[in-house]
């Protein structure tokens, strides 16, 4: 990890009420661990029109998405930018 580090409420919405802050703060963690090691692999198939390459990076972005709803800032490679603001 780059040293990014907040404070992870307890409860963030009701279907996370059985987890304690430690647990999100891990998922949290681990979540963006994978988002910043698959950024690049996902970059790449930023101009890829294939089904393949359209589910990785919606799933991408999709994770993306809830680290941010997490309070996890994860910045986006410039290639993908441009395909997050046509998903939006």
């Amino acid at each position: 990890m780059s040293g990014e580090r907040a404070t992870v409420p307890a409860v963030l919405n009701p279907h996370a009420s059985h987890l304690t802050a430690e647990e999100l703060a891990a998922l949290r963690s681990a979540g963006a661990w994978y988002a910043k090691y698959h950024a690049a692999r996902v970059a790449e198939l930023a101009d890829d029109p294939s089904a393949y390459a359209e589910r990785r990076k919606e799933g991408f972005l999709t994770l993306v998405a809830a680290l941010r709803k997490l309070g996890f800032d994860m910045a986006l490679p410039d290639s993908l930018r441009q395909v997050e603001r046509q998903a939006a």
